[in-house]
């Protein structure tokens, strides 16, 4: 790609500690690119959109989507990319878990040919160092990271799939894709979907590795306890039970059309 514009997009609820050196971090990384970071804010109690409304007056490449009557990371996904320009978007959490210094790697593949880019835990030279951090929730924790791998590697199984990373949440993708699609699904089973499809249809995905850190500041928005942590496993093997469904009432109307019925 010539001339490329990448789109940032930092979904944020509560993350008034991270969202600036988040920002700051981004643009450093990014300062040869052409290039917009969007937040999208869910009306923050903590003003998280402050900060941003602040800093957008600052630097002109950031933008602010205050959502003052919507909630959820996958609408918020949606807003972004259809307030985007870029060629390429990208989408990352913002609690500095995931390295911003990966983001021009995943930039790089995407405009080198491939269609999406995804940051991966477990692709080789990959971790997931969650269970490294000195709290009282470590063995929620633990338990946390092992159950993640074992739900992807189980739906690489399902799908005889080489991703590696179903539940990432950080890819660079081009925009164009997203003129015939739109994320659905929860916290989570959304990359799920969207991966699946791309596989689906013939897309280019190519896995980068990446170290997923501990959060320091702020509090997680995922699992945090055996109770939540069950139900979201739940919802992730609903996802993939729904998927493969999908697949098998796909490929059964395939093979009548091609056999002419």
């Amino acid at each position: 790609m010539i001339n490329t514009k990448i789109s940032i997009i930092l979904p944020t609820y509560n993350e008034k500690n991270n969202i600036i050196p988040l920002i700051d971090e981004l643009i450093r990384y990014l300062s040869d690119k052409n290039f917009e970071i969007i937040v999208v804010d869910d009306d923050s109690p903590d003003e998280t959109w402050k900060l941003v409304e602040q800093k957008s007056k600052e630097c002109p490449s950031v933008y602010l989507l205050r959502r003052q009557n919507k909630r959820g990371l996958t609408s918020a996904l949606n807003d972004g990319i259809r307030k985007s320009t870029g060629d390429i978007v990208v989408w990352m959490d913002c609690d500095f878990q995931m390295p911003p210094s990966v983001v021009p790697k995943l930039i790089a593949k995407v405009e080198n040919g491939f269609d999406a880019a995804i940051g991966s835990r477990y692709v080789g030279g990959g971790k997931d160092l969650r269970y490294n951090q000195t709290v009282d929730h470590k063995k929620i924790t633990l338990v946390h990271t092992y159950l993640s791998l074992a739900i992807c590697r189980f739906t690489s199984y399902v799908f005889s799939s080489n991703q590696t990373d179903w539940t990432s949440g950080f890819i660079a993708i081009r925009r164009d894709l997203f003129d015939r699609i739109d994320l659905f699904g929860d916290y989570g089973e959304y990359f799920m979907y969207l991966i699946h499809h791309l596989e689906n249809s013939g897309y280019r995905i190519v896995e980068i590795p990446y170290e997923l850190g501990v959060r320091t500041q702020g509090d997680s928005k995922t699992a945090n306890g055996y109770i939540s942590m069950v139900f979201k496993g739940t919802k992730y093997l609903w996802a993939v039970f729904r998927l493969k469904i999908l697949d098998a009432v796909y490929y059964s109307i395939y093979k009548k059309k091609s056999k002419g019925y």
